[in-house]
């Protein structure tokens, strides 16, 4: 029961780091934007057909309709995706600076 009574406040400090990093990555580089959604990436993968970068959520939702790769038509699966483990480096080192100069100005 204490755990049902907890969640209230567990849903709403999640909310609140959702809006908190939604407002850290409005001025996010165009590379950290998902091509097809403009929205911040947070798992960015490769598509080895069209070498194009996108948010694993954005292509996997393309995939359930679509098994062609969105930007030049060639077959394409879950299984070809390719980690961007670099871009996705940059892009958390980024984020983390974002959040201490945020934290910096609010003291």
């Amino acid at each position: 029961m204490d755990l049902f009574e907890s969640l209230a406040g567990a849903v709403e400090t999640a909310a609140k780091s959702i809006e908190d990093d939604d407002a850290l990555t409005a001025d996010a580089p165009d590379e950290y934007l998902d091509p097809l959604t403009y929205a911040f990436m947070t798992d960015p993968v490769i598509l080895p057909t069209s070498n194009t970068i996108v948010d694993r959520s954005s292509i996997a939702q393309h995939l359930l309709n679509d098994p062609h790769d969105p930007f030049n038509r060639k077959e394409l699966t879950m299984d070809m995706l390719v980690p961007a483990t670099d871009l996705k480096k940059r892009m958390d080192e980024w984020l983390k600076k974002k959040r201490m100069a945020s934290k910096g100005t609010e003291d």
